[in-house]
């Protein structure tokens, strides 16, 4: 097995439709990895919280 050679794939958005435990660590690790990432959510407001509580542990990271 060899590691992925990175300078030949396709970098693009993540989209993340829900933004509760799992989406939103689903999120983190896709914008850790550099990736944009656009969050979904069915509940108002719901997505603005998740990406403020995203932001919170990555700035403690």
């Amino acid at each position: 097995m060899s590691a992925i050679d990175r300078s030949s794939t396709v970098t693009g958005t993540v989209a993340v439709v829900g933004t509760g435990t799992m989406g939103q660590g689903i999120a983190q690790v896709a914008l850790v990895a550099g990736h944009p990432v656009r969050l979904y959510d069915a509940a108002p407001g719901r997505a603005a919280e998740a990406a403020a509580s995203i932001a919170a542990r990555l700035d403690r990271l």
